[in-house]
């Protein structure tokens, strides 16, 4: 992070490692000589965020808290969450860091199959490895995987990627998901399921 007062090829640089606390923030734009945190310049030079959200990220537009908000969500992601946030993100195109932060927090309202490229591929996982079936390696000349995959792919609302098949299982349009806050929409789903309106 450095002023946006200052010449873009300063030495004056002051390094952030998010997640942090509020307070250590604040410290740090003093130090930098920052009192508006909308005068920062910010750069991301490395992070464990997979590469479709490090090239959505316009860092003049992002905000220092947005992005600790999407760093603390992200803090402890295995390597199946990452690869799955990358295929979340392929899909549903956010724009900025607090929509990915807002689809981190709603990962589980969509369904991923890692390494499923083709139709094939995506009926041999929800067969074989999905939990959904008690499969049987004696009968695997009898199942009809592409068919299987072609059934499920049209039954919900998903797509490939180079990450694997991903498919929304969610109430809600996706911008709407991506718009509103993680509460309001835990509200939503859950009065959606019980059969009422919220």
């Amino acid at each position: 992070m450095t002023a946006k007062s200052d010449p873009e090829d300063t030495e004056h640089i002051t390094w952030l490692y998010l997640p942090m606390a509020q307070e250590e923030i604040d410290r740090a734009l003093q130090r930098a000589g920052i009192t508006d945190p909308t005068d920062a310049r910010l750069w991301l030079k490395d992070n464990q965020l997979p590469n479709e959200v490090d090239v959505l990220l316009d860092m003049d537009r992002e905000s220092i808290t947005d992005l600790n908000a999407l760093a603390q969500v992200t803090e402890d992601f295995s390597d199946e969450d990452i690869r799955k946030l990358g295929a979340v993100v392929t899909m549903a195109r956010p724009r900025t860091a607090e929509q990915v932060k807002n689809l981190v927090e709603n990962l589980d309202l969509f369904d991923f199959a890692p390494d499923a490229h083709t139709l094939e591929e995506y009926g041999k996982y929800m067969i074989r490895q999905s939990g959904h079936f008690d499969y049987d390696e004696n009968l695997d000349d009898f199942y009809d995987y592409e068919k299987y995959g072609f059934q499920r792919m049209n039954e919900e609302d998903g797509m490939f990627t180079d990450r694997g098949y991903i498919a929304y299982v969610g109430t809600v349009d996706l911008e709407e998901l991506m718009a509103e806050d993680p509460v309001d929409q835990c509200q939503r789903e859950q009065g959606v399921q019980m059969g009422g309106m919220t």
